[in-house]
């Protein structure tokens, strides 16, 4: 499923969070059993985190600190390798590449 932009005045129906220091997208079908994977606060347990910047901030309690590198490094690769070659394709489109 691809996101999409919400209607004006609408929320969007996706979710995000953080995934091994990663900040990901959560389909709205996805949206209940993904909570199982997000990271959580360490301070409050919520899973409401973002990465900026190699820091990680909670939205809740706003606690911030600095992503692990370790994390990062361990993450495989996406999965989706169809989105993968369409990346590409278009990258390789407006760089004059192809």
């Amino acid at each position: 499923m691809r996101q999409a932009d919400p209607e004006p005045g609408k929320p969007s129906p996706w979710g995000q969070g953080l995934v091994r220091e990663h900040q990901v997208l959560i389909c709205p079908d996805c949206h209940p059993a993904a909570l199982a994977e997000l990271t959580r606060c360490p301070r409050c347990e919520s899973v409401r985190l973002v990465r900026r910047l190699d820091q990680v901030e909670c939205l809740n309690c706003h606690l911030t600190r600095d992503a692990r590198a370790e994390a990062v490094a361990q993450v495989a690769p996406c999965g989706d390798s169809g989105l993968a070659a369409e990346v590409a394709s278009a990258l390789a489109r407006v760089l004059g590449t192809q």
